[in-house]
């Protein structure tokens, strides 16, 4: 299953190469107002609401009372300002990091 990126960027350059390597590339505010669950959220600038917004989508579930198995923890989402970066150097973040 391919990961899921939601950048903040409108760099065709990066998302051409995030698609080259199977990443999946959607809007970070597509992304909020679905709710998606992410792999990375790469973001360029210091904003507060987006990142407040999604990890208030990513806490974990309530406990189930009747339920006595373990719960799977929800995956964890990497969060990297790529203010700077270059497109590659994205790439081997996300390679070392996903």
């Amino acid at each position: 299953m391919p990961k899921i990126i939601a950048l903040q960027s409108t760099d065709p350059t990066l998302i051409d190469l995030l698609h080259e390597q199977g990443y999946t590339v959607i809007d970070m505010y597509e992304a909020h107002r679905n709710r998606e669950l992410v792999d990375a959220y790469l973001y360029t600038t210091y904003h507060p609401d987006a990142l407040t917004a999604y990890h208030s989508v990513a806490e974990p579930t309530d406990i189930i009372l009747e339920n006595e198995g373990e719960i799977d923890p929800l995956p964890t989402t990497l969060m990297l300002n790529i203010s700077g970066l270059q497109p590659e150097q994205v790439l081997l973040i996300l390679g070392r990091r996903l």
